[in-house]
């Protein structure tokens, strides 16, 4: 029964916004520029129940909250709105000499309905983003926001319910079953935000359909100390990167590589740090994990390993671990996602240790020698670079966002997001003149003519 009713409600979600698209709800540029801005003010309006939904959901700090869910996602509705008329104008191109005389362009349009999953730990920030993106291109939409988020998720479905028409976006709410039926429906673009394994699963459901996908994944992001690297400053960027969010940032750093020779010295500054922060936070400014299962997947992962601080189950604070690793260690197997830090020396063999590790979405690199830098870029793929700090290449609305290997693929923010929910369409325009080129029986000579000509 409870399948029947999950599918007859993704059933439902996708009919509505498929007769959306038909009837061109979002077909009109100057419309969407006007439901981005309805949706920036909506969301402005709302801020208070905003920090309030994220500090329910994750204990989320209001400045980690406020920069990374609210401001981000703002500044990013309005560059929409602002651009879009721009992104979407024809763009002439030169029209081959066979065709003459013609008039040939190309402009980018919607793919037609899109369906979201967002995740969870920055609930928000990766639910209205790409949603933001999809109207822009001129799309309809099913959003499906996660469920280990519930509060931030009925703030979603408020915000958008107040002011969306129902035929232009559907917010669903619910668990996998739910998922499972609305990955069942014939969308003609899906964008997945979360774990490889369920993006795996949304790769074959958009195969299934024939349509195209983009993932937003993570990976195990590695932290690479140079030569020149300020110790100071590098910690200092490495813990405020890794506690934001308790660590639960795609594209945190997930390890972190020294040369041979010194895993003391840094583990011992990290360490620091990281204490330091600990004692000088103040009551609520360090977010908490998810749930149960998390933080103790998360614990798993350093079982045995000196801690920073304390743990709470109760109030699901795992405290800090930053230890000396080697790639068997058991927090090296798998995306950490949490308040933990593995340190690695290596030396030469780094390379071939390379060439079968999973490029990560983020790859950060600390040196002031720019030939090391360089050379240590070419050893690994991955979908974006941030040398002497972190996370910056993903808070740059002018950069695109997105993984490569299994990390995902796919690109969005600002224009990139525009480009990734839309495709080429080209056209060409000839008139009713006399053509010089047109093929007509007997070819006689014009075989000979033509290849001489072209």
């Amino acid at each position: 029964m409870c399948a029947e009713r999950n599918q007859g409600s993704a059933k439902t979600a996708y009919e509505k916004v498929r007769e959306g698209f038909e009837r061109g709800v979002v077909e009109d540029v100057h419309m969407r520029k006007e439901y981005l801005l309805a949706l920036a003010e909506e969301v402005q309006r709302r801020e208070d129940n905003l920090l309030t939904a994220l500090k329910e959901d994750l204990g989320k700090p209001g400045l980690e909250a406020w920069l990374a869910e609210f401001h981000f996602l703002v500044e990013d509705l309005k560059l929409m709105a602002k651009k879009v008329k721009t992104w979407s104008r024809p763009q002439r191109v030169l029209t081959a000499v066979h065709s003459f005389p013609a008039r040939s362009w190309f402009r980018r349009e919607a793919f037609g309905t899109v369906l979201i999953f967002s995740p969870w730990n920055y609930p928000v920030q990766l639910a209205l983003s790409p949603l933001a993106a999809a109207l822009a291109a001129g799309n309809t939409v099913v959003l499906k926001p996660s469920e280990l988020a519930p509060a931030s998720s009925r703030w979603i479905e408020e915000v958008v319910r107040a002011v969306l028409p129902e035929t232009l976006v559907q917010v669903v709410q619910g668990d996998g079953e739910i998922a499972e039926a609305l990955l069942e429906q014939p969308f003609d673009f899906f964008f997945y935000t979360g774990s490889e394994r369920h993006g795996r699963a949304v790769a074959q459901a958009a195969a299934k359909h024939l349509s195209p996908c983009a993932l937003e994944l993570g990976g195990k992001c590695p932290v690479i100390i140079g030569p020149g690297a300020d110790l100071e400053k590098t910690v200092e960027r490495i813990v405020s990167a890794k506690l934001f969010n308790r660590g639960q940032t795609c594209f945190a750093p997930d390890f972190l590589l020294v040369p041979e020779g010194e895993t003391e010295r840094w583990v011992e500054a990290v360490r620091e740090r990281v204490r330091s922060e600990i004692e000088a936070a103040e009551a609520g400014e360090l977010a908490r994990m998810v749930n149960h299962d998390h933080y103790e997947r998360v614990l798993s992962l350093a079982a045995g390993e000196e801690k920073v601080g304390e743990d709470d189950q109760e109030t699901l604070a795992l405290a800090p671990r930053i230890f000396t690793a080697d790639w068997q260690h058991p927090a090296m197997q798998e995306e950490i996602f949490g308040p933990v830090l593995p340190v690695i020396a290596y030396g030469p063999e780094l390379k071939e240790r390379f060439r079968s590790f999973p490029s990560p979405l983020a790859l950060y690199l600390f040196s002031d020698d720019s030939d090391w830098l360089a050379q240590m870029t070419g050893l690994l793929r991955s979908g974006g670079v941030c040398y002497n700090d972190l996370g910056k290449q993903a808070m740059n609305h002018r950069l695109p966002f997105g993984g490569v290997g299994r990390s995902g693929y796919g690109r969005y923010r600002g224009k990139a997001g525009f480009q990734t929910f839309t495709y080429e369409r080209s056209y060409v325009r000839r008139w009713f003149l006399k053509d010089p080129m047109l093929l007509k029986r007997p070819y006689g000579k014009t075989f000979s003519m033509l290849r001489r000509f072209l």
